[in-house]
């Protein structure tokens, strides 16, 4: 076969190999990404000075777009 066509070939097949390595660092990147996301959502819950159910009430008016309830204490340790 044509030289520069050998070439060619090799370069996809080295440049499908380096896009297969990229995506399966890239999916490493995002899961370490959520980790880090839920880490902070845990931690944050865990700062609150609540109880099981105030922290569920916060969170099912926090889902529905309201604001917490007044009663509701949480304190930033930020």
């Amino acid at each position: 076969m044509n030289p520069k066509y050998q070439k060619v070939l090799s370069d996809i097949e080295k440049a499908e190999k380096k896009k297969t390595e990229i995506e399966g660092q890239l999916k490493e990147l995002y899961d370490k990404k959520t980790e880090l996301e839920n880490l902070e959502i845990i931690n944050t819950v865990r700062s609150m000075v609540m109880d099981k159910d105030q922290i569920m009430a916060f969170l099912s008016s926090m889902k529905g777009g309201n604001k917490p309830t007044e009663n509701t204490e949480v304190i930033d340790n930020a």
